[in-house]
Order: C-alpha cells, then sequence, then structure tokens
C-alpha cells in the first residue's frame, strides 16, 4: 500500500514550528546564560568589597615601619563574613535574599591573607577559628587561581548554588585577591 505524497503545507508547518521552537530555546539559553553574568558580576563586586572591609591594616606597625600588614586574621575574617553577608543580602543560615542570583547557602572556600615585607610574603590560612602559616618570596607566592602576590592583601573564594535552565541547579565559585598599596 503506497502512501500519498505529503502536502507541502504540512512540510512549510513542521520547519515553521521546528523554527519556533528553536528560537525559543536560543532565547531561553541567551536569558540564562545572562543570569549566569549577572550573579557573576554581583559575586565579584561583593567579594572584593568583602575583602577591602577585611584588610585591617595595622596602622601602629604602618606608622612605625612604613610596613602595611594585617596583624588579627581571625578578626580580619570575621569582618569579611560580615560584609559578604551585608553585600549579598545573606540571612543567618547564609542564604540569599535573591533566588534568581543565588539559589541556595554561599560557602567561603577560602580566605587568605597576605602579608608582604622585605621581599617575603606571609600567607595565613584562615579555616573557622584555626589558622595556617607558610612563609615565600615575594614573586612566587600565587593565589590558589594563580595570581602572583605582589603586596598584603586578602584572598577569598566562595562557592554558591545558582538556578538553572529546566529546574538544573549549578555551583559556581568565585575567587577575588584584594591587595592594598600605599602611594609612593
Amino acid at each position: 500500500m503506497r502512501r500519498p505524497p505529503a502536502s507541502s503545507g504540512a512540510v512549510q508547518w513542521a520547519y515553521g514550528i521546528f523554527g519556533i521552537l528553536f528560537l525559543t530555546m536560543v532565547i531561553c539559553f541567551e536569558l540564562q546564560i545572562e543570569s549566569y553574568r549577572a550573579s557573576s558580576d554581583l559575586m565579584e563586586d561583593a567579594l572584593a568589597a568583602g575583602n577591602l572591609a577585611s584588610a585591617v591594616i595595622d596602622l601602629r606597625e604602618y606608622g612605625k615601619t612604613g610596613i602595611l600588614q594585617i596583624r588579627d586574621p581571625l578578626d580580619s575574617y570575621r569582618i569579611y563574613r560580615e560584609a559578604l553577608a551585608v553585600n549579598l543580602g545573606l540571612n543567618g543560615a547564609g542564604e540569599g535574599g535573591n533566588a534568581a542570583l543565588i539559589s541556595g547557602r554561599v560557602q567561603v572556600e577560602s580566605y587568605i591573607v597576605y602579608n608582604v615585607s622585605e621581599g617575603m610574603v606571609t600567607e595565613i590560612r584562615v579555616a573557622g577559628d584555626d589558622t595556617g602559616t607558610r612563609t615565600g618570596r615575594l614573586g612566587e607566592v600565587t593565589t590558589p587561581e594563580g595570581q602572583m602576590v605582589s603586596s598584603t592583601g586578602v584572598y577569598s573564594r566562595i562557592s554558591y548554588p545558582v538556578k538553572g535552565w529546566l529546574g538544573t541547579e549549578v555551583t559556581a565559585r568565585k575567587g577575588n585577591l584584594a591587595e592594598v598599596v600605599r602611594n609612593p
């Protein structure tokens, strides 16, 4: 038994529907990418502001020696967490108020203070109420993302969930190094 040939109108309808579905998918994909970009920009700004707020320089040391040092890394970390919560609008559980940008709990994966003096870099990693220290030569010490440390500053990296298209959830990570430099 032979099938009658499809009419050209039916084929045009199929192409039209395919075109509309393809265009809809492209638009949804672009909207999702823009949402990720907005979330990334917000996080970058919040990290930079939190890092700068927590880079509390020992003014007595600076006044005596001219060397910029962050003397209390644990207090700096406390200030950082408070600044991050304010900048991102986090509640007491560390969750964001804008589910379109942050769909869950923001976690601090890394917080590092870098003190630079006399050609040496002291790296102080803060984890909760504990710290770990190591020292290296200026020009050899880098952040976990590979940025060269050239002056006293603070590095932090956070992770946070972002809702994706069709209910998927993606864990995003963002890191930032904020250095403190003095005017010559």
